[in-house]
C-alpha cells in the first residue's frame, strides 16, 4: 500500500470519528439531560461507559482483524457506528441514549483496533511512525473542531442533529474507505480464528518484554494526558479564574504543540530513525514530569508554568506514541491486530484508572492532577528506556 495524502486523509478520518463522537455531543449534555427528563450525572455515564466498552472490545476485535483481514473489521465497525449514532439520535429514554451510546463503542472499537495494523501490515517501523504521525496530524483536527461543530449544531438545532452529523460522517467515510484503501493483510500471512488461538497470542504478547515494555510506555503517557484532561477544567477555571469560553483555548495549545511534534516526526522519522528521534523526544516528558513535582511544592504557582509543563507532556505525544506503537509492533510476527488490541485496550483502561485516581484525590489544589500526570510521566520515561536499551531495532 503507497502511502498517498487521500489514504491518509480516510485513515485520518477514521481515526478521528471516536474523539468527534465524544467531544461533539459534550456541548450538548445539559440539553440532552433536559429533553430526556433525566439527572446530567447520568447522561455523563455515557461518556464512560464509551470509553470502557471502546477500551475492552478491542481485545476481542484484534484477533478477528488477523484472521478475516482489515477491510472486513473496518466496514463492519463503521456501519455498526452508524446505526449506534441513529440510535442515539432518535433515543426518548435515557436507556436508549444508553444503548446507542455503547453500539457507537462496538463499533468505534472494530475500526480503532484495524488503523495501526492496517499501516503497519505493508511498512517498515520507520514508515509506520511516519504515516501514523501524518494521520495524528488528521485526525487532531477532531478534538479541536468537535465541540465548536457541536456547539454551532445546538444553536441551530436540535442535540438529536449532532448525532445525524455524526452518523453522516460515518457513511461518507465508509465510501471514502470503500473507494480508497485495499485490502493490506495478505491471505497466507492470517492467523486462524478461535477463542483458544487469540488467548494463545495474548498470553505470549504478554510474555514478551520487547512488545510488552513499549505497550506500557504507552499506557503511561497516555494516561497523563487523561489526568490533564480529567482535571484541566478545575485547575484553570476553578483555581485560575480562566473564563469558560477561553478553555477551549488553553486546552488546543496542547493539540497544537502535538500537531507540530506530529509534524517534525513525519518529516524526519525515516531520516534519523524512529529509535533516534523518541530518545531524544522523551526527555522531554521526563522534564515535564520533574516541573510538576516540583510546582507541587508551590501553594499558588503561576499559571504559565503550569500551561509549559502541560505542554512538556503533551505536545511530544505528537512523537512518542506512534514510536512506541512502532517498538511493540516490531516483533508482533503476523499479529499486528493484537498487538494494537492491547495497546489500546492498555492505553483506555490506564487512561481512565488515572482519571479516577485524579477524582479521589481531589483536594481543592491542582496537585492531584499534576502528581499524577507526573508518576505517569516517570513510569512511561522509564519502561520506555529498559525496554528501548534491551530491544533489538528491528526495521
Amino acid at each position: 500500500m503507497k502511502l498517498t495524502l487521500p489514504i491518509i486523509l480516510v485513515l485520518g478520518l477514521l481515526a478521528g470519528l471516536t474523539p468527534l463522537a465524544i467531544d461533539a455531543y459534550l456541548p450538548s449534555l445539559p440539553s440532552i439531560a433536559k429533553s430526556l427528563n433525566t439527572n446530567i450525572s447520568l447522561i455523563q455515564m455515557t461518556i464512560s461507559l464509551y470509553l470502557l466498552m471502546y477500551a475492552f472490545l478491542q481485545i476481542f476485535f484484534g484477533p478477528v482483524s488477523d484472521a478475516i483481514g482489515r477491510r472486513k473489521v473496518i466496514v463492519g465497525g463503521l456501519s455498526i457506528f452508524a446505526v449506534g449514532s441513529l440510535i442515539c439520535s432518535v433515543a426518548q429514554h435515557f436507556e436508549i441514549l444508553l444503548i446507542g451510546r455503547a453500539v457507537q463503542a462496538i463499533g468505534g472499537a472494530a475500526v480503532s483496533v484495524c488503523i495501526p495494523a492496517l499501516v503497519k501490515d505493508r511498512l517498515s517501523a520507520n514508515q509506520f511512525a511516519k504515516a501514523m504521525s501524518m494521520i495524528m496530524l488528521v485526525m487532531a483536527l477532531a478534538p479541536l473542531a468537535a465541540p465548536i461543530l457541536g456547539g454551532a449544531i445546538l444553536t441551530i438545532l436540535d442535540w438529536r442533529y449532532i448525532f445525524v452529523f455524526i452518523g453522516g460522517m460515518t457513511i461518507l467515510a465508509i465510501v471514502l474507505f470503500l473507494r480508497t484503501i485495499p485490502e493490506t493483510l495478505a491471505v497466507e500471512k492470517r492467523t486462524t480464528l478461535s477463542f483458544s488461538n487469540a488467548i494463545h497470542n495474548y498470553i505470549t504478547l504478554l510474555k514478551t518484554p520487547s512488545v510488552m515494555g513499549y505497550i506500557l510506555s504507552s499506557a503511561f503517557n497516555f494516561a497523563g494526558m487523561m489526568c490533564f484532561v480529567t482535571g484541566s477544567s478545575f485547575v484553570y477555571i476553578e483555581l485560575y479564574d480562566v473564563p469558560p469560553a477561553y478553555f477551549g483555548f488553553f486546552v488546543g495549545i496542547n493539540v497544537l504543540c502535538m500537531m507540530l511534534t506530529a509534524t517534525i516526526n513525519s518529516r524526519f522519522v525515516e531520516k534519523l530513525g524512529t529509535e533516534t528521534l523518541s530518545k531524544y523526544t522523551s526527555y522531554a516528558t521526563l522534564f515535564a514530569a520533574s516541573l510538576m513535582i516540583i510546582l507541587t511544592f508551590f501553594e499558588h504557582p503561576p499559571l504559565a508554568f503550569i500551561i509549559l509543563a502541560g505542554m512538556l507532556f503533551i505536545g511530544p505525544m505528537g512523537i512518542l506514541s506512534s514510536a512506541f506503537m512502532a517498538g511493540a509492533l516490531k516483533n508482533a510476527g503476523n499479529n499486528n491486530g493484537s498487538v494494537t488490541a492491547l495497546a489500546g485496550t492498555s492505553r483506555f483502561s490506564f487512561g481512565a484508572l488515572s482519571g479516577t485516581v485524579v477524582s479521589l484525590l481531589h483536594n481543592g489544589s491542582f496537585t492531584p492532577m499534576l502528581g499524577t500526570m507526573a508518576a505517569c510521566g516517570i513510569l512511561s520515561f522509564v519502561f520506555f528506556k529498559v525496554t528501548s536499551h534491551y530491544s533489538t531495532p528491528k526495521t
